[in-house]
Parts: structure tokens; C-alpha cells; sequence
């Protein structure tokens, strides 16, 4: 009798979480980015974020208002170029913090963030109260100029846990390794076309190893300096399979469930 009463508990415990999870409706915002020009994307996503209404999650690519600049320029240029969009890191959490408050979803989208002389490729969570958690890019190019991040940050949100990650970390499995944290990885990027195959296969094996849902979401696009960006934005299922997706190198935003 004792152990059919532990048998029933665990049963129990196990069932509850998943009752508290509610439907969640998620915007996969894939867009074309004006490149360096944080005023002209902070308007662009104000627009883009009213087309998200009834969504609980609403998702921005890497650097949304800026872009990641894939073909160095000279070293003392690009410092004076990130520290320009680091200083809008107060208008940015802002401005999010009031479309997280129209559209009562949480936000997420990565930012300059720029601390005792380091930058920071740091990813927001934007909550509808205005409270957010974030988490520092912490695989990054050996020879880039962002400093790596060392935590991890799981969000909990309508019943639902999503680990956050930035582009680079995909190529890095350990990195993204579940152990039953997270239902749902959330992976956001300036992925380019020239490596749209490597980023396709790894989202689906993120997927599979990790029996967990993967939401992509990618910039679409060319940059300034000719470099073309195919977008691929998408939600996978724990078995990899495609549940939907934005439109190929297209401006589009795409609602999914979870």
C-alpha cells in the first residue's frame, strides 16, 4: 500500500506542471535591418511589434537595432560604432519595456551593452511589468570584440521554460545541453546565407538531442557591405520537424504555437 501511494504522488507531481502550462502564442519577427541606424529600427519594430497583437512572446533577431557586423572595419572605428549603440542601451530596454506592456508579451531581443570598458552582446527578456532578465553571449569569436558572458538564463513565462541563445552558441551542443531545464530553447541570430545549410541542420539537431521545441529567429536581408542574410526563421519540434516558419530572405513575421 505504501508504495502505491509513492507511485500515485509522483504520478501527481509529474502531471501538475503540465497543466499550468498554458497555449502560447509566439511572433517570430524576422526582418530587415537598418544597418547601424538604431533610431530608424526602433521605429521600424514599433510597427512590426503592432502586428503581434494576442501574441504571449514576441521574438526580435541579434542585435535589432544595430546589426552585427560580420566584415571588420578599422578596430578604432568599429569601437567608436559599438559605443554609439551601447549608449542607447537605456532607450532600448524602454522602448521594450512599453511594447512588452502594450501587447502583454514578454519581448526578447540582444543589444550593445557596454560595462567597465567591455561590450556585451546581451539579450533582453522583457517582461509586461517591466522587470527583465538578461543573458551575455558567451561563445564568441576568438577574434571579435564582444566579451563572453558566463551564465545562462531559463525564463518562465505562461507555464512554459525557455532557455535563451545567441547565434555562435548553436555550434556548441554542451552549451545548449538540457537536462530537463528548459521545453523550449530560444536561439536568435545574424546568421548569414553563405551558412544557411550549418544553421538549418543545427537547429534540428538541437532539437532532437535535446527533446525540446527550438525557436530560430534570424535577420533577412543584405547588409551595407553586400553580405545576404536568407532569414530561415522558424519553430521546430522536439523531433525537429518544422511547425512554421517565415518566408525565405522576406520581411515577415510569422505566429506560431506552442
Amino acid at each position: 500500500m505504501k508504495y502505491l501511494f509513492v507511485a500515485f504522488f509522483v504520478l501527481v507531481s509529474i502531471a501538475i506542471p503540465a497543466q499550468n502550462k498554458e497555449t502560447c502564442r509566439v511572433a517570430l519577427v524576422q526582418a530587415h535591418l537598418a544597418w547601424g541606424n538604431v533610431e530608424a529600427n526602433l521605429d521600424a519594430f514599433q510597427k512590426r511589434v503592432e502586428q503581434c497583437k494576442g501574441c504571449d512572446v514576441i521574438v526580435f533577431p541579434e542585435l535589432f537595432v544595430s546589426g552585427c557586423e560580420m566584415k571588420k572595419k578599422d578596430k578604432e572605428i568599429a569601437v567608436q560604432n559599438k559605443d554609439e549603440v551601447a549608449s542607447y542601451y537605456p532607450a532600448v530596454i524602454g522602448r521594450m519595456q512599453g511594447w512588452a506592456a502594450s501587447s502583454n508579451a514578454l519581448v526578447i531581443g540582444s543589444t550593445i551593452y557596454k560595462e567597465a570598458g567591455k561590450f556585451y552582446n546581451r539579450l533582453l527578456a522583457v517582461f509586461p511589468d517591466g522587470h527583465y532578465e538578461h543573458y551575455d553571449k558567451h561563445n564568441c569569436f576568438r577574434k571579435g570584440s564582444f566579451s563572453p558572458g558566463e551564465g545562462q538564463l531559463v525564463l518562465h513565462w505562461k507555464g512554459h521554460r525557455f532557455a535563451t541563445y545567441i547565434c555562435y552558441d548553436l555550434r556548441f551542443p554542451d552549451w545548449s545541453r538540457n537536462d530537463d531545464r528548459y521545453d523550449t530553447a530560444i536561439y536568435i541570430a545574424n546568421w548569414p546565407e553563405s551558412r544557411r545549410d550549418d544553421w538549418n541542420r543545427l537547429l534540428r539537431e538541437r532539437a532532437v538531442e535535446n527533446r525540446a521545441n527550438i525557436i530560430a529567429v534570424n535577420c533577412a536581408g543584405t547588409d551595407p557591405t553586400g553580405i545576404i542574410y536568407a532569414g530561415d526563421s522558424c519553430l521546430l519540434t522536439p523531433q525537429g520537424e518544422t511547425a512554421g516558419e517565415c518566408e525565405a530572405y522576406k520581411d515577415d513575421i510569422r505566429i506560431v504555437g506552442l
